[in-house]
């Protein structure tokens, strides 16, 4: 730059550079300063005195081009008193990322409008469930109830007496026949009335036994069962004196089963 001091007239503004035809330069109504902008494009006016640029260097830095008409500021050119030595380049980047930043802005301001929730409508299309698991039952225990022990049956204890005294003097009666038979030397009747015996005993093992007495009543009944078995065998043996010894061991089993029922109550 020219340290001449141009004519006063001149008023601070932009002009063309003297150096870049592309660029502007400030005039500070003194001296050029180093501040630069982009040109802009000139109105009518300052047109005509565009071939001041390619003048010589010397023509230029000797004053700013004199015309009346106040330069009309670029919008990429910076105000007086800042530096402005930014590239058209970077200028660029500038711009775009305010155009970004609007759009981001427009983006925000419609997600506010739409009460800022993303619809999962995509989402959910191409989710795939996933199968819910069946639970497996688990068995119960099953707790089978506690039987409660019967309440003892209700024997008639005068029937029981009467059936007991009944059978066991029918089987003394058996046995008194087969005295006289084996006396007189028979042998069918011993046969037929070790049968009636044995029905006896079995009429006596079927009588409702009272409590009272029960527990003696069950061995008596065995007693009787196994003499009775001793009583056929003789029998079958044809011994007169083994069938006798055999008949007694009888009613004796008989007797006492008698006396057991007279105990019952």
């Amino acid at each position: 730059m020219s340290s001449t001091t141009p004519p006063s007239a001149t008023p601070a503004g932009w002009y063309p550079d003297y150096s870049d035809p592309t660029q502007q330069r400030y005039w500070d109504g003194a001296a050029w300063t180093t501040h630069t902008a982009p040109a802009a494009v000139m109105p009518p006016q300052q047109a005509a005195t565009a071939p001041l640029v390619n003048q010589p260097l010397q023509l230029q830095k000797s004053a700013p081009p004199a015309f009346a008409a106040a330069p009309v500021p670029s919008p990429y050119a910076a105000q007086p008193g800042t530096t402005s030595g930014m590239s058209g380049k970077a200028k660029g980047w500038i711009i775009a990322g305010a155009v970004v930043g609007s759009l981001l802005l427009v983006g925000g301001v419609s997600n506010a409008i739409n009460g800022g929730r993303t619809e999962p409508v995509a989402i959910a299309q191409t989710a795939t469930q996933a199968p819910t698991a069946t639970p497996t039952p688990v068995p119960t225990a099953t707790v089978e109830p506690i039987a409660e022990p019967a309440a003892p049956a209700v024997v008639d204890v005068a029937a029981f007496q009467a059936g007991a005294s009944k059978h066991t003097a029918d089987i003394d009666k058996d046995l008194d026949d087969m005295v006289t038979t084996l006396a007189e030397g028979g042998t069918w009747r011993l046969i037929s009335n070790t049968a009636e015996i044995s029905f006896n005993l079995g009429q006596l093992e079927s009588l409702d036994v009272p409590v009272s007495i029960a527990a003696e009543w069950a061995p008596a009944l065995i007693g009787l069962q196994t003499n009775l078995d001793t009583l056929t065998t003789a029998v079958s043996g044809g011994d007169p004196a083994t069938i006798q010894g055999a008949m007694d061991g009888v009613r004796a089993s008989a007797a006492v089963l008698r006396d057991i029922g007279t105990r019952a109550v």
